[in-house]
């Protein structure tokens, strides 16, 4: 049959119990309901293995009940360019197919938030990166979180170098695994991004030592990624340091074993 919805729970019972037990009589909840034939479960050991596959099924399917997610896409990005004064400018636009964004956002609050952030972090100036406007100074120069690039007190190799350094840091290009908790005592499950694209995910033996990135994909489901997918890893990497496995710099090859 064809998948009309594709959801996931902490409480699958109680969550399929919801669509049929209360008494909405809306058109759209009897539509929904008259199309239910059967209905199919895979489990999984954390939540957020059970958020990104319920994003691959809902991008795969396209159910028809299914609303959120369809059109999940991100519209903004932060690009970099060099200026008439040799300074590199980062600047929020939206998305252009020929060019490469630093980091890409689903809104203009999500991009303006990280420049901000990018913009304390790495002491540049507020003018350079379009937050601020006028003649002069910025504000930055009176608290001493901008060294001046934007009255040329800063010359641009200096600045630049922050930004690049910044662009390198904020692209996020690293490899690494979100180990936790695996289904039975036996296993971990593994979340792999590779050179930063998100590769799949699956189960390992609970002695598995992540030396190897090509044996480690061995062990796992590939799946498509997406945008709404590296955001949950971006958020869940921040949120949760302690269960990231820098692999980084750690070799593709496929181990050789002597007999």
């Amino acid at each position: 049959g064809k998948i009309i919805y594709v959801g996931k729970a902490i409480n699958i019972r109680s969550r399929v119990n919801s669509h049929f037990s209360n008494n909405s009589e809306t058109r759209q909840k009897q539509n929904f309901i008259t199309h239910i034939h059967s209905i199919s479960f895979k489990t999984c050991a954390t939540e957020l293995m059970a958020s990104i596959l319920e994003s691959v099924e809902i991008k795969k399917y396209w159910p028809k009940f299914n609303y959120s997610q369809k059109h999940w896409e991100d519209v903004f990005g932060v690009y970099t360019y060099e200026d008439r004064n040799g300074f590199f400018r980062l600047i929020i636009e939206k998305n252009k197919k020929n060019r490469k964004p630093v980091q890409s956002f689903h809104n203009l609050t999500e991009g303006y938030s990280w420049l901000r952030t990018v913009i304390e972090e790495y002491e540049l100036c507020p003018k350079l990166c379009f937050l601020e406007k006028g003649n002069g100074e910025c504000m930055g120069v009176s608290t001493k979180k901008c060294k001046g690039a934007c009255i040329k007190k800063e010359t641009p190799s200096s600045y630049n170098k922050r930004v690049r350094k910044a662009i390198t840091e904020k692209s996020d290009e690293s490899s690494y695994a979100i180990v936790d908790k695996g289904l039975e005592e036996t296993e971990l499950s593994c979340i792999l991004v590779d050179n930063g694209k998100f590769f799949g995910m699956g189960y390992l033996p609970s002695e598995y030592k992540l030396s190897n990135i090509d044996d480690i994909k061995g062990y796992l489901i590939s799946y498509r990624g997406n945008n709404y997918i590296r955001n949950l890893l971006t958020g869940h990497k921040e949120k949760f340091p302690s269960a990231i496995v820098d692999l980084t710099g750690i070799t593709h090859k496929k181990q050789e074993h002597n007999t």
